[in-house]
């Protein structure tokens, strides 16, 4: 008799265990797949939906003569022509530069909106096509332009100074260019939408 009210005991003991890890198992498997019922995706999805409508950048178009702020810089672009050569003839002799494309020249306001001197460079503005290409300032064009001295290349500002001058691209022809990208310093850029006619 007592071997078998221990072996029934025993048994007990085990059928009280499998109970109990069905039941976690039961918890657990609950947990994993409980997420994937249609109300729980939904709101998922919703939240996910908003977050990524939250986390995109907005875009704003600038125009010809509106300001747009990089960093400690106000940028505006005031005027925009083009040019097959940069430079002038002395006495039959040409000195300047002839465009492998056009040369694209912009003509610049940029104020130091910050607390100390910041360098400029023209390196901080880039035009980029409807293909993505990217074109930097063609600097040993920009010392012929005239009047001298407009050609804004590597200067220092100090706060609350604004500084005109001209920054020139050698681009192909017929190139439609929509895009300037605009930098604070080295490290950094964003795209500002300008629509520049050419």
């Amino acid at each position: 008799m007592a071997t078998e009210h221990k072996i029934k005991k025993a048994w007990y003991a085990r059928w009280w265990a499998i109970v109990l890890y069905v039941f976690i198992g039961l918890i657990i498997l609950g947990a994993i797949f409980g997420g994937n019922n249609p109300s729980s995706s939904s709101q998922n999805g919703n939240q996910n939906t908003g977050t990524d409508i939250t986390q995109q950048p907005t875009q704003t178009t600038y125009s010809i003569g509106d300001s747009i702020k990089a960093g400690d810089f106000t940028w505006k672009i005031t005027k925009v022509s083009t040019s097959s050569q940069i430079g002038e003839d002395v006495y039959g002799t040409f000195f300047g530069e002839k465009a492998d494309g056009v040369f694209v020249i912009l003509d610049v306001e940029v104020s130091n909106t910050g607390n100390s001197a910041k360098y400029l460079m023209d390196s901080f503005v880039k035009l980029v096509d409807e293909q993505n290409r990217e074109f930097s300032p063609s600097t040993s064009a920009a010392i012929y332009l005239k009047p001298d001295g407009s050609a804004l290349m590597f200067e220092q500002i100090n706060p609350g100074i604004t500084k005109k001058g001209k920054i020139v691209y050698d681009v192909p022809q017929g190139l439609k260019v929509a895009n300037l990208r605009i930098s604070s310093n080295l490290l950094e850029s964003n795209v500002y939408n300008v629509k520049l006619e050419i």
